[in-house]
């Protein structure tokens, strides 16, 4: 009896082991690779950012989704009306974290830093220990390293030596346009955005999401009409409102000062920007007193809490690469699929609730084998935005695709070197100048708020199409710049033709075509339409009854979409005439007739 009790007690102590170790290894599965490599080579007091996922959000999910107004505003409610249907306006990745789960976990001793409902996910600090404490929770789906990202000491927008921009007066006034755009004309003219400005398109009525390092600036004179609109404004890693720098505050806001003054920023004879009517929520998602200074759960953070204000744009020059080569706690350009980085999810949910994103491609350059970009430019709905010098051709700094799917990247591309921009500092009241993409994107957003303003009804990958297919490349995009250097007016005029909720290929032909000219016969003038589904070189002849060539109606490159000219010739005789267009591989001829 005696050895049968020892033998049931030895049987059940195995049991137990085993039982234990089946334990483990479920606990252990819930560990993501990247952050089981980092516990390898941690002294495990280290305390680790980990991604806590849940398994779910609690058993009141049906009726959350239909009050969409618990958790958005009336605006961000009418923003997503463009993109989903009223009866799903909300879905499970807007409903609120189950308070619960959250509670545990403080319980247990854990330091929640942020919460994302969009993945269920709370970011904490947390040792191994308490690691492996957290996964034994059933509610508990899995724990992951929250990515960080750095910029290259030698990162061109890290340069301190750019030189003042002297302030111009009204003898600066370019008389070629109504407003008085000083030292940043060129800049303006170069994305072809002082003809919308003239037509009454500044951005108005439309709400742009900046997130950057802080402002550190914002009562400098540019920015007089922003501060008189009002603005919201929320700092993700002190946790406060105040987004300008602050002693004993982690955080210095000079970069922000200059990105959002290139977007918004509005002192005639000075720096007119794009967007200078629109209104403005200020994010500050970058820690640069650190060695990391963007932290993707900041990010998204920040893209959760202004989709719920109902942001119509989200401008972010914080395209970083990797923390050092190989580290699992940073992304490298094999992630770069569009799919892979969770920041760059988070940038196309944010597309699929409405926004437009644009973001930095980066400024890490030309590599011949592989993309060199940043983290969420690789999204397929983000338009990442490459810099171009003031001669249209690349920036050398730029980063470039493809991604690792193949697809092309930068999107589109604006002037990234030399900008004129507001100088940083509390007090300054001057200009200063600066380059790198951080630059080139603000302006793109800009363009994209014009885009707006002239047609609140498009929807972000439309507003994407219209800048891709009015780019000054869209006849033949790469991985160098893209689409090609913008064209705010072109792509104004595009939008300006679309109505209601109609998409883009309602405006974008399904083919080439050529009309017949009207009047005809005609007297003294006719006009011709065509259409191209496609940016294409054109060239619209015409000819007399013999072949000798009367005049060349149009040469340039144009964007898909419909277009007409006018033909009125001055000292012809009446006769029979010809117009001949060719565009890409089609060409067509058509007969018209003059009458006197």
């Amino acid at each position: 009896m005696k050895n049968k009790n020892y033998i049931l007690i030895f049987t059940f102590a195995v049991l137990l082991i085993s039982f234990q170790g089946f334990n483990n290894s479920a606990n252990n599965n819930k560990i993501g690779k990247s952050l089981r490599e980092e516990l390898s080579v941690n002294d495990g007091n280290v305390k680790n950012l980990i991604w806590i996922t849940f398994t779910d959000k609690g058993s009141s999910i049906e009726n959350g989704l239909q009050h969409p107004e618990k958790y958005l505003t009336q605006r961000a409610i009418d923003r997503r009306k463009k993109v989903k249907p009223l009866n799903a306006l909300i879905d499970f990745t807007d409903l609120p974290l189950n308070s619960d789960y959250i509670t545990r976990l403080r319980n247990s001793g854990i330091e929640i830093k942020n919460k994302s409902k969009w993945f269920n996910s709370v970011s904490c600090y947390a040792t191994e220990d308490q690691i492996n404490s957290i996964t034994e929770f059933d509610f508990v789906k899995k724990a992951d390293l929250v990515k960080r990202f750095r910029k290259s000491q030698d990162d061109i927008e890290l340069n301190a030596n750019n030189p003042a921009v002297h302030e111009s007066d009204d003898n600066g006034f370019n008389a070629t346009t109504l407003l008085n755009y000083g030292s940043s004309l060129s800049q303006m003219q170069l994305i072809n955005a002082t003809t919308a400005h003239d037509s009454g398109f500044a951005g108005q009525g439309v709400l742009i999401a900046s997130f950057d390092a802080g402002f550190d600036n914002l009562l400098h004179p540019v920015f007089d009409s922003l501060r008189s609109r009002g603005y919201r404004s929320y700092d993700f890693v002190n946790h406060d409102t105040i987004v300008g720098n602050q002693n004993g505050q982690m955080g210095e806001g000079s970069h922000g000062t200059q990105t959002l003054s290139l977007v918004g920023g509005y002192k005639p004879g000075n720096l007119i920007s794009p967007a200078y009517r629109s209104r403005f929520i200020l994010a500050l998602t970058e820690n640069t007193d650190s060695e990391t200074p963007l932290e993707e759960d900041n990010w998204v953070a920040a893209a959760e809490w202004v989709d719920s204000l109902g942001a119509d744009i989200i401008t972010s020059s914080l395209g970083y690469i990797e923390m050092d080569q190989g580290s699992v706690r940073s992304y490298d350009w094999t992630w770069m699929n569009g799919d892979s980085c969770f920041i760059t999810i988070g940038a196309d949910l944010a597309v699929n609730k409405g926004i437009i994103v644009c973001n930095s491609a980066g400024n890490e350059g030309y590599h011949a084998t592989h993309n060199t970009l940043g983290a969420p430019s690789d999204g397929d709905s983000v338009i990442a935005v490459g810099s171009v010098n003031n001669d249209k051709k690349r920036s050398s700094f730029s980063s470039v695709g493809l991604t690792v799917d193949g697809r092309i990247k930068p999107d589109v591309c604006a002037l990234g070197n030399g900008n004129v921009v507001a100088s940083p500092g509390s007090g300054n009241t001057g200009y200063t100048s600066g380059s790198g993409t951080s630059f080139s994107c603000p302006m793109t957003a800009g363009v994209c708020a014009v885009i707006l303003s002239s047609n609140y009804n498009l929807t972000p990958m439309q507003v994407r199409q219209l800048l891709t297919q009015t780019a000054d490349s869209s006849f033949a995009p790469n991985r160098r710049r893209g689409w090609g250097l913008v064209n705010c007016w072109e792509s104004v005029k595009l939008a300006r033709l679309m109505t209601g909720s109609g998409t883009v290929s309602s405006i974008i032909p399904k083919g080439f075509t050529l009309s017949q000219n009207y009047p005809n016969p005609f007297n003294p003038a006719t006009k011709i339409n065509y259409e191209i589904p496609a940016g294409s070189m054109v060239n619209l002849t015409v000819y007399d009854i013999s072949g000798r060539v009367i005049a060349e109606l149009v040469n340039t490159n144009q964007p898909a979409g419909k277009h007409s000219v006018n033909f009125s010739p001055q000292n012809l005789s009446s006769g029979v005439y010809f117009y001949r267009i060719s565009a890409g591989e089609f060409t067509e001829t058509k007969k018209m007739t003059l009458l006197k």
